[in-house]
């Protein structure tokens, strides 16, 4: 039952970031999903970083989700090694 409503509150959480300028702007200088999660918190919402992750893949009407790249990258031969 936990699952089902951490899903509903992080639906939620996204259709709130549509209209909360303030919660958008704060999202959008943070790097983890860990990192929203705990900004969702201070707004009433609960769930983790992971449960973030976990429906990167899965539509939510009216949002679109992106998966930011965090690979490393390394700058073998850029600077004439």
């Amino acid at each position: 039952m936990h699952r089902f409503l951490s899903l509903h509150q992080l639906k939620e959480f996204l259709r709130e970031i549509k209209h909360n300028k303030r919660l958008y702007e704060k999202v959008s200088k943070v790097g983890t999903a860990d990192e929203i999660a705990s900004i969702a918190q201070t707004f009433g919402y609960e769930f983790t970083g992971n449960e973030l992750k976990s429906i990167k893949n899965k539509d939510i009407k009216g949002i679109k989700i992106k998966q930011q790249d965090t690979s490393p990258s390394y700058p073998f031969g850029e600077s004439g090694n």
